[in-house]
């Protein structure tokens, strides 16, 4: 049997539809306001690693939100840490426009990350709740696909927002998206964990001891962290390195970073029709080495010619397209493992998540941004580890086995 709950097809079709509303706001968070960060930076007359700040602390949030809030899904169910994350991202979403400092402001972020955890762990647990095996996969890659359109549609949709109404439009538009998530699952959403733990804190331990305790879990967690981290850590360097630098205007570098997405949604598409020939851990292992390449590439272009646009964005085309091999995969190889209690999983997965692409971004906020070799220079870094924890991650597979 491929499914293990008996939905209808219109249960179903609001399961698909949540698996794609959900992750492409978990997209837009950071994505969207990612061209105002120089506006932001004058709006509060203050240094640009401060307002870099605001995507680690809402890294942070989405990351720590989601060790509690996916347990809590697995003893009360889905729909309840679902209505009520998308209630309070909104109320936050209002606090972030109405800031009267920074401090306001990052507290914010680091709220609306929390609440974004809850939205995605529920999202992702959802997956297992209703498939298995190859449905399984191709409702992670569906999953991943959406999480994709963020960084394809938001940079456009926020540079031209900012450039006409200003960075506050951005937060607007947060307000109206959580609170159509919140509408929408409240009339549609219906229950789909069937096996509710009850909750203690006993229970609770035991299963987080059992994932965290799983190395191979562990090792693919954070080869999909790192790899996310590989986009985050541009959004936060790009804004400052194509608008500050190269003096392309914010509307413009909204359109840059719109192609850049479409490279990991193009990536992610090809994995989709790929997924059915090659295994997850075929096409990770590709996905890997095709970085490694890009990376590679990057650091050789840096050092021949002088910074210019297309210096910057042939070889991140490439890497972003080949991540689109990456999180889809190892998302699924990790959702597989713990089925029944998926939430728990999901939410291990999310703040590792998050918790190492905190870590990526402050590391990235003291890059320097006047050239792009520290960028190359990071990024070829991360992908030497991501190497030796993938074959360590298969000598490990091969000894349980």
């Amino acid at each position: 049997m491929e499914n293990t709950i008996d939905l209808s097809k219109t249960k179903k079709r609001t399961v698909y539809s949540l698996i794609f509303i959900v992750p492409f706001l978990i997209g837009l968070g950071v994505d969207l306001y990612v061209p105002s960060l120089p506006q932001i930076v004058n709006y509060f007359h203050t240094k640009s690693s401060l307002v870099q700040l605001t995507v680690s602390l809402y890294m942070f949030g989405y990351g720590i939100g989601q060790v509690v809030l996916g347990v809590l899904s697995d003893s009360f169910g889905r729909r309840k840490v679902l209505l009520l994350s998308a209630i309070f991202f909104t109320l936050v979403s209002f606090i972030c426009i109405w800031s009267p400092s920074l401090i306001v402001f990052e507290i914010a972020r680091l709220l609306q990350g929390i609440c974004v955890a809850g939205l995605a762990v529920v999202a992702r647990a959802m997956i297992p709740d209703v498939f298995s095996g190859i449905e399984l996969a191709k409702a992670t890659n569906y999953f991943t696909l959406s999480w994709s359109l963020g960084p394809i549609i938001a940079p456009f949709i926020g540079g031209n927002l900012a450039n006409i109404f200003g960075w506050k439009s951005n937060f607007y538009l947060f307000s109206v998206y959580g609170l159509f998530i919140f509408a929408y699952s409240f009339a549609r959403f219906e229950e789909t964990n069937k096996a509710l733990v009850p909750f203690s804190l006993s229970t609770t331990s035991l299963s987080l001891k059992r994932i965290l305790t799983n190395p191979f879990f562990m090792l693919i967690t954070t080869i999909s962290a790192v790899g996310y981290g590989v986009i985050v850590l541009f959004n936060i360097v790009g804004p400052f390195l194509i608008e500050v630098v190269l003096k392309y205007s914010i509307a413009e570098y909204g359109n840059i970073a719109m192609v850049l997405g479409c490279a990991y949604c193009f990536g992610a598409m090809v994995n989709r029709f790929v997924i059915s020939k090659f295994n997850s851990k075929v096409l990770l292992k590709f996905g890997l080495m095709t970085c490694l390449a890009g990376s590679i590439l990057m650091l050789l272009l840096s050092s021949i010619f002088n910074m210019n646009l297309y210096v910057i964005l042939v070889p991140i085309f490439i890497i972003f397209f080949f991540i689109g091999f990456i999180v889809p995969n190892a998302l699924a190889l990790t959702m597989s493992l713990f089925s029944e209690i998926a939430g728990t999983a999901s939410s291990i997965f999310g703040t590792l998540t998050g918790i190492i692409v905190f870590v990526i971004t402050m590391f990235g906020s003291n890059l320097k941004t006047d050239s792009q070799t520290s960028l190359a220079a990071s990024y070829l870094v991360l992908f030497i580890i991501l190497g030796l924890l993938f074959y360590i991650s298969n000598k490990l597979e091969k000894k349980i086995k």
